[in-house]
């Protein structure tokens, strides 16, 4: 049965011609009467405000924008650097161990608190830091390639300021900073900015291999000729005389830190921070590897879909942990500075010092994947911590505050070298509960901490919007 009329015959009607009995449209003319108006004039793009995209120049993310599993990572990882850094803020063992002479044994409460420093956070955090480093400066390539625009430029620019954070931060506040060697770093790693996620996967392995062999073999060799060299009992002049002279140093640090001038003070930064830095950039290629870790897992995807990726972040976290912990056990033994605790007289390579080499540069960024890989499956079950995701996002202002509050402490109120290990706990968590608490209430009126403002700002070439 039929359903309706039949349909017409012939080919099917011209879109793009009138039907038939309807007059074409007038031919528009231009000027006279009954001409067509003009077209109307296309409005000029508004100015595009701070923190978007104009044209192919790339802004920070927002607030909106960012993971905040990733911010929780941030502020974990740097509040335990403090942990770590604090043993060079609270005295001069930097100078003890350049010296050749450990300090007296550690009992009690401090050689517990020294064995469980390097156990879980010596080398550790540093490590998180790095991986870290690694994802943002991924996130900012993907995002500054989305827009069609160079990254190498955006990370130069980027370095270029933190290179003189760093500067500022090791000749006032703390020596030990990683700011400057962050930046060389992140120069080199602007020639693997086009590498696949495999590529740079083994080159990060490549890298740390190569440096463990060649770093333990180092080591290896300095066991074996003192076992060679017979024993002298005539002190070796020079090992004397570098002895003498950083036992000088140490003296006139305490001197100038509890109670000296501002220009005396200065000084003695200078140096320590000349020291320190000589032998932190010489980490420049295991800093590198790190990064590059980062670099892939960013790449790949694993960053920006984190809860896509949970059977792989199961299984970091259970090798990280399950081999991380013990394999670390020996880097308790040698404490945070490299000292082995329990021991005194002058310093010697030992079966300690030998297995601690490896560990440092395979072991403990291994256990540091086991941290961050646990820490984020907890956050993607319960959510992150808001005050520590908080500081993460104010990782850099968050760095320099640590060292201010150290610094107060220690050489302000001339208390430097009067602390001990377990004592200088007091201040890490009074340091700890100031940046959580502060952090979460500055981002209520502000989107970024001052560092960072600066920071955006410099790198974008444009003035980034502070206030909320």
């Amino acid at each position: 049965m039929s359903t309706g009329p039949p349909p017409p015959a012939g080919p099917p009607p011209d879109p793009a011609r009138p039907p038939t009995g309807t007059p074409p449209p007038p031919t528009p003319r231009v000027g006279g009467p009954g001409a067509s108006p003009p077209p109307a004039p296309v409005p000029a793009p508004a100015p595009t405000a701070p923190g978007s995209w104009s044209g192919n120049a790339p802004t920070p993310t927002t607030g909106s924008d960012r993971e905040p599993i990733l911010d929780l990572l941030r502020g974990f990882a740097l509040l335990g650097i403090l942990l770590v850094n604090i043993e060079l803020m609270r005295g001069p063992a930097l100078f003890d161990a350049l010296a050749g002479i450990l300090p007296e044994p550690a009992t009690g409460a401090d050689e517990v608190t020294s064995f469980l420093v390097g156990w879980l956070a010596a080398g550790k955090f540093i490590s998180s830091f790095s991986i870290l480093f690694g994802i943002g400066a991924g996130l900012l390539v993907a995002r500054a390639r989305s827009r069609g625009t160079s990254p190498q430029r955006l990370l130069a620019r980027r370095y270029t300021l933190l290179a003189a954070f760093g500067l500022g931060h090791m000749l006032l506040l703390f020596p030990g900073d990683v700011l400057f060697a962050y930046a060389v770093t992140g120069f080199v790693l602007l020639l693997f900015v086009d590498v696949r996620p495999r590529t740079a996967l083994w080159w990060s392995g490549g890298i740390v291999a190569l440096l463990t062999l060649a770093t333990t073999a180092l080591v290896g060799l300095a066991a074996a000729m003192e076992d060679l060299l017979p024993d002298a009992e005539v002190e070796d002049p020079f090992s004397g005389a570098m002895g003498t002279f950083f036992d000088g140093r140490r003296e006139a640090t305490i001197a100038a830190y509890t109670d000296g001038s501002l220009g005396e003070i200065l000084s003695a930064r200078a140096f320590e921070a000349l020291l320190v830095q000589s032998g932190t950039l010489v980490t420049v290629p295991w800093l590198l590897a790190l990064f590059l870790l980062g670099y892939a897992a960013t790449r790949a995807g694993v960053t920006t879909d984190l809860a896509g990726h949970r059977p792989l972040l199961r299984r970091l976290a259970a090798v990280g942990l399950l081999v991380g912990l013990p394999a670390n056990l020996v880097l308790g033994m040698v404490g945070p500075v490299g000292a082995a605790t329990g021991t005194t007289g002058e310093l010697e390579v030992t079966w300690v010092e030998l297995a601690a080499t490896p560990v440092q540069m395979i072991g403990a960024p291994l256990l540091a994947v086991g941290y961050l890989a646990s820490l984020t499956l907890l956050a993607l079950r319960v959510g992150a911590w808001k005050p520590l995701a908080a500081v993460g996002r104010m990782a850099l202002t968050a760095y320099l505050t640590q060292s201010l509050v150290t610094t107060v402490v220690f050489i302000g109120a001339g208390t430097y070298g009067a602390w001990s290990a377990t004592s200088a706990l007091i201040v890490v968590a009074g340091t700890w509960l100031l940046l959580l608490a502060a952090c979460p209430l500055w981002l209520r009126w502000f989107r970024f901490g001052p560092a960072e403002w600066l920071w955006r700002s410099w790198t974008y070439r444009a003035r980034q919007p502070l206030r909320r």
